[in-house]
């Protein structure tokens, strides 16, 4: 009896991790998405870095990846358009 597990294809996942650090103001902020998780900051900081990685995450699906299959090159490529899309960050 053949007692070896069938051969299963593992699709590279992956996980975007932002970290924002600014003076503390007593509040933990963490947002989770599917692929993605944004921590710290203040109100704005936080907002601001959670937009930016979700604007990431979306433009990885958009191109049908996910984010453990973005080459290096193409992750500064979608940071770039990501950050010209929602801003720049606010002043700490």
């Amino acid at each position: 009896m053949d007692t070896r597990r069938p051969k299963v294809r593992r699709t590279r996942r992956g996980l975007l991790l932002g970290i924002r650090v600014e003076k503390p103001d007593g509040h933990s902020r963490v947002s989770r998405g599917k692929d993605f998780v944004a921590l710290g900051g203040s109100k704005e900081g936080h907002e601001h870095l959670r937009e930016t990685v979700a604007e990431i995450s979306d433009e990885v699906k958009r191109r049908g990846r996910h984010m453990g299959e973005v080459r290096p090159e193409e992750f500064r490529e979608i940071l770039e358009k990501a950050v010209e899309k929602v801003g720049p960050a606010p002043k700490a």
